[in-house]
């Protein structure tokens, strides 16, 4: 099996993860406000998650490899 049809059937997962991502990078930067180094790594962790949330909504299923 491809990676690109595992992708596929997992897509669901990883939406969960992306979406998991954002709600923790949303959490660090609200609750570690005006402390420096946490306050970036929940900006990086949103934009990581925000990243992945919209490449894993845009796959499309391949239609041109015949099983």
């Amino acid at each position: 099996m491809k990676a690109r049809k595992k992708i596929y059937k997992n897509r669901f997962l990883f939406r969960s993860i992306s979406l998991l991502l954002i709600l923790i990078g949303l959490a660090m930067a609200y609750y570690f406000h005006n402390t420096e180094p946490w306050e970036t790594i929940g900006g990086f962790l949103c934009g990581v998650g925000l990243g992945l949330l919209i490449i894993f909504v845009a796959i499309k299923e391949s239609k041109t490899d015949k099983p």
